[in-house]
């Protein structure tokens, strides 16, 4: 019992003496240092190359239904009731980037840049200023994502070829705790911010802030606990964007669906590794 006290307290005393945080500084410049070698080696054709590769392989028929289904969907909204033609990218994109989490393709983070650099434009000309520093926050953490899903990728055969998914992990009761917390503070601080600037609703407004931002925090992990924050998220979307942007709507619905099911798969994979729990 006191070697575990004794190991907490030299485990904070490190922290507050920025040893910790030193350390994993290295850590990550040590990483990134290998990450752009390969880069090199690769060259810009074979990242390029690496890149479609996992766009287009790994496939099952049933998933790529699914994919051209629920894009579909989007497109033929568009079709059938013109709006706006970056929304259509927006929603398109953003669906694309969400079946792609769900499948644990590292590609996800291309389509989701191009869907947060849209939505923050239709954020701000739609004057929805909560939403633009989601999109701000969601634009940063393409980048962060990719790095941390290149750190934890998993080769497999795939049929007659090799493909890389990120392996999913269980969320501990502790990394539970602090989600919820985390959770919560973003609301409250968010809805304080929102009403000292004259906001009707500020803390309903900023709720999605909230989910999104530790969902997105989770999906940079590869927690299958995103999914319930997506949900969460998608379903105050859709009020949100109800009357103001029919394509926005749309994609927000099907994104609640595809939660649904990326929590499933996610939640059955993650329990196939016990060693998949983490903090």
């Amino acid at each position: 019992m006191m070697e575990t006290v004794k190991g907490i307290k030299y485990w904070a005393a490190e922290r507050l003496q920025g040893s910790y945080w030193k350390n994993k500084g290295m850590e990550i410049s040590k990483n990134l240092s290998i990450l752009a070698k390969q880069a090199k080696e690769l060259g810009a054709k074979g990242v390029l190359f690496a890149l479609l590769k996992d766009i287009f392989l790994g496939w099952k028929p049933l998933e790529v239904l699914y994919l051209v289904v629920l894009v579909g969907i989007q497109l033929g909204v568009y079709i059938k009731q013109p709006d706006s033609f970056l929304g259509m990218i927006a929603g398109a994109t953003g669906i694309i980037n969400v079946i792609f989490v769900t499948k644990g393709k590292i590609s996800n983070y291309f389509f989701g840049t191009i869907n947060v650099v849209i939505y923050l434009y239709l954020s701000i000309i739609s004057g929805f200023y909560g939403e633009v520093l989601t999109s701000i926050y969601f634009f940063l953490m393409q980048f962060t994502g990719t790095y941390l899903w290149l750190l934890n990728l998993d080769k497999q055969e795939d049929g007659n070829a090799e493909t890389a998914y990120v392996k999913p992990k269980r969320l501990s009761v502790a990394g539970w705790i602090k989600a919820i917390i985390g959770m919560t503070f973003i609301w409250g601080l968010f809805g304080f911010i929102y009403r000292s600037i004259g906001a009707n609703r500020p803390f309903r407004d900023s709720v999605t802030d909230g989910t999104n931002y530790v969902g997105q925090w989770l999906m940079n992990g590869s927690y299958s606990a995103q999914w319930l924050f997506w949900i969460g998220t998608n379903v105050f979307s859709i009020y949100l964007w109800w009357g103001a942007s029919l394509e926005m709507v749309v994609m927000y619905w099907v994104f609640l669906v595809n939660s649904i099911v990326g929590y499933i798969r996610w939640t059955n994979k993650s329990r196939t590794d016990c060693s998949a729990l983490e903090q």
